[in-house]
């Protein structure tokens, strides 16, 4: 693999890492926390820049219905990115404190919300490009029989983690976190640590990549396990 390719993979799975942390906003706090949303954002910045061919690209040659669904996703997250950089700033209390009163009370929702959007798009954007890690394993050499029992362990592992962060959605109400319905730091449980929070949340985004992933086989009639449709 080329060394550009594995940079490239790198800052993605750093930066995933980083907003699971991120997203422990009520165990992981005050300036660390700032600093965590900055690195994520010189991340972000990096990884599109990366892909600036992406962008050249943009107005150019036929758009199929895959292409309109990542096209809005991707813009989407950069929405929410932006957002939470905004209400990110307006609420510090360590490195910006340039809000007051009531500006830091509706930054503070509007974290809330954006962040928990950014999550689920960014996991989304990963399932859509999922074939970018899976093509890893497939480089490695091992007899065929082993493969198909690596296959086997995978699919089990990818269901386990799939009914656990369904289960995680379920349990921490994140719909209701989406549309604000609830506050969610009033509604924590402070007495989890953070590697359960990291765990659970971690697993929370296996549902999100699996459909989009999924979903991204059956618009291009690849099927669920792969193989294209005739």
């Amino acid at each position: 693999m080329k060394p550009s390719v594995i940079f490239k993979r790198s800052i993605d799975i750093v930066m995933y890492v980083l907003f699971l942390l991120l997203m422990g906003q009520c165990v992981l706090r005050g300036a660390a926390h700032e600093w965590l949303g900055i690195a994520v954002g010189v991340l972000f910045v990096l990884h599109n820049v990366l892909n600036y061919r992406w962008y050249k690209a943009l107005f150019k040659g036929k758009y199929t219905a895959l292409r309109a669904v990542q096209t809005v996703v991707n813009f989407l997250l950069m929405l929410a990115v932006l957002g939470c950089a905004v209400s990110g700033v307006l609420i510090s209390q360590h490195l910006f404190s340039v809000g007051s009163g009531s500006t830091i009370e509706v930054g503070r929702h509007l974290h809330l919300v954006v962040t928990a959007w950014a999550f689920v798009l960014m996991t989304v954007h990963l399932g859509l490009h999922w074939s970018l890690f899976t093509v890893l394993g497939k480089k490695i050499s091992v007899s065929e029989r082993a493969k198909r029992a690596l296959s086997i362990i995978g699919w089990i592992l990818a269901a386990a983690l799939c009914l656990y962060g369904l289960y995680q959605f379920v349990d921490r109400r994140f719909w209701e976190e989406l549309f604000h319905q609830i506050d969610y730091q009033k509604e924590y449980d402070y007495s989890q640590s953070l590697p359960a929070y990291f765990v659970g949340t971690a697993a929370l985004s296996v549902p999100f990549v699996a459909a989009a992933h999924y979903g991204k086989r059956l618009l291009t009639g690849r099927g669920l396990r792969g193989n294209r449709q005739k």
